[in-house]
């Protein structure tokens, strides 16, 4: 879903008139900020894939501090327009991940996976320590990964997704597009 946001954001951008050059002049404050969130976002993501057992507490600080790192260079960026875009998704999903210790709330994917019950058997097994089913605890379940997308990309997203997403696409197609500013003539 992000690569296709990034490519659509690209494409609407150079259909504006824009160039990709444009990106090479914009100044970001501390982009290692977002560097490092993502690494350790990543690195979840792949421990996860290969059954690697990690302890609660390590998972819940990683996205803690993953999170902390995305705030901070959102709100030193936040001249950029769209800011509040980006930063009111990574805020929803944020929120719902930490009140939940650490996991994101997903609706129950079993009526969606057909005769794979691999998947679920997995989840539910807490082999995927990143997400959890919604249950009677879920904190703001309603944040949660609860919309589906269907084929080709079959995924859940949450309504956090969607401002990120939202952010991230206007964000990029509009710093492509824009255009230099002319000087003001004297009268």
């Amino acid at each position: 879903m992000l690569f296709l946001t990034l490519a659509s954001a690209v494409i609407l951008g150079l259909i504006r008139g824009g160039k990709l050059t444009n990106l090479t002049k914009i100044r970001l404050l501390h982009p290692w900020l977002i560097f490092i969130s993502v690494l350790l976002e990543s690195s979840l993501i792949f421990l996860s894939k290969y059954n690697i057992a990690l302890a609660r507490p390590i998972v819940f600080i990683s996205i803690a501090v993953q999170y902390l790192f995305l705030f901070l260079f959102v709100w030193l960026n936040r001249q950029l327009p769209y800011s509040i875009l980006i930063g009111l998704g990574s805020l929803f999903n944020g929120l719902v991940i930490l009140l939940n210790g650490g996991t994101m709330p997903l609706v129950d994917i079993d009526p969606y996976i057909g005769n794979s019950n691999f998947t679920y058997e997995y989840l539910l097994n807490g082999n995927l320590p990143i997400y959890h089913i919604i249950n009677e605890d879920t904190i703001l379940w309603f944040l949660g990964d609860i919309i589906r997308i269907p084929y080709p990309f079959s995924v859940f997203i949450s309504i956090g997704d969607i401002f990120l997403y939202a952010g991230v696409f206007l964000l990029l197609q509009s710093l492509i597009a824009q255009k230099k500013a002319k000087k003001k003539q004297p009268d």
